[in-house]
């Protein structure tokens, strides 16, 4: 008589979400964090749109779509100041919001370039800021663009929003630009070209544009590119007042040998930072497996101590 007492053909390992999630938000970078709250937003809407729209179809109520574009517009900033009085916290969320497919796949492209560029040479933290100041920076430009230049009157009492992560991506762009110009990238059928170029030609397309159907959106840009210009000159010039008394002092401190804002540290090159980051990566991977397997508390005193420096 034969043993069938085997293992089944097909056999699933439990993931424990929660640890796995907090895991993963602990070793991720900002940008990666930035994305995942972006598409998750943009996911949320489509469920949220389809359930609205299926309901509205099956009890015969079409009436119920029209709840969708104004929920949309809650989330969204307004370029009227009585409407935005109404709804304060739409200047924050409107830099995570997306409709479109086309808009949120550039934009999450974008966002992962110069990302991953600012990060090369300056902190994370400093990302996040960047990325929320520079998106309520461009949204303040285009609020006051609209309520100050009569070009703008028309659209203002029809009543425009603006929405998307363009203006924080620009901010991002262009502090990495103004802390490193001649830093250069591989465009595709191009090749090498100075990243203060590439920044020129999109704030040249923003200026062009203003007279287009999207001049809220385009004015957003420029109000991150203003702000994350200056913000990252006036950041590098107190660092380096500060590092300046710190050595008339004769010093040392953990701010001086930070790697962010190094003025003596060479600057690795693209295949050392893709090599260093790629061990990272799979290293992270394991971690995350073992998490979701075993639960947290089941890394190792090195492995912990891994995560701490990579959240940090």
């Amino acid at each position: 008589m034969n043993n069938y007492n085997q293992q089944p053909p097909f056999t699933f390992t439990k993931i424990n979400w929660k640890q796995f999630l907090k895991g993963y938000f602990a070793l991720t970078s900002m940008v990666n964090k930035l994305i995942l709250i972006n598409v998750g937003v943009y996911l949320i809407y489509l469920i949220f749109k389809l359930t609205v729209g299926l309901s509205g179809f099956l009890f015969q109520q079409p009436e119920w779509s029209a709840f969708v574009p104004k929920v949309v517009q809650w989330l969204s900033c307004p370029a009227s100041l009585d409407t935005l009085l109404l709804q304060p916290w739409s200047i924050i969320t409107s830099i995570f919001l997306h409709v479109g497919f086309w808009h949120i796949l550039f934009n999450m492209i974008m966002l992962s370039v110069v990302g991953g560029l600012f990060r090369q040479f300056i902190n994370e933290k400093q990302l996040l800021i960047t990325y929320i100041l520079g998106g309520i920076f461009g949204n303040i430009l285009y609020i006051a663009a609209y309520n100050y230049f009569p070009v703008f009157s028309n659209s203002l009492e029809i009543g425009s929003f603006a929405m998307g992560a363009s203006g924080a991506i620009m901010a991002i762009m262009a502090a990495i630009t103004a802390y490193k110009p001649n830093y250069k990238i591989n465009l595709l059928f191009i090749g090498p070209v100075k990243l203060l170029w590439v920044t020129l030609v999109f704030i040249f397309i923003d200026l062009l544009s203003i007279e287009g159907s999207n001049a809220g959106g385009h004015l957003a840009h420029l109000g991150g590119v203003i702000y994350g210009a200056l913000s990252i000159l006036f950041y590098t010039k107190v660092n380096f007042n500060f590092l300046k008394f710190k050595k008339r002092n004769k010093k040392k401190t953990k701010f001086a040998t930070s790697t962010n804002y190094s003025y003596n540290e060479r600057p690795v090159s693209d295949e050392e930072y893709n090599a260093k980051k790629a061990e990272n990566d799979k290293k992270i991977d394991t971690i995350l497996d073992k998490i979701s397997k075993n639960g947290y508390d089941s890394l190792t005193k090195e492995e912990k101590e891994f995560l701490f420096k990579q959240k940090r």
